[in-house]
């Protein structure tokens, strides 16, 4: 009996990754603001003034008065 030859198959790859950390500096600049913001508030001043008036009734018993 003739042995066959044999059949070699393409070779399969097994991979095992190994991740290793590294760290990458992100630099996230901040700036601080102080503002003074001016806001108009109103204030009220009230101005007092007199007049004088004269209030005339009429002549009691007169239709028309003037």
């Amino acid at each position: 009996m003739k042995t066959c030859p044999p059949i070699v198959c393409a070779p399969q790859y097994i991979v095992r990754d190994c991740y290793i950390p590294r760290e990458v500096p992100i630099i996230h600049p901040i700036v601080n603001v102080e503002r003074q913001v001016i806001v108009n508030v109103p204030r009220h001043y009230y101005q007092p003034m007199t007049r004088s008036e004269v209030v005339d009734p009429g002549c009691p018993g007169c239709q028309n008065p003037q």
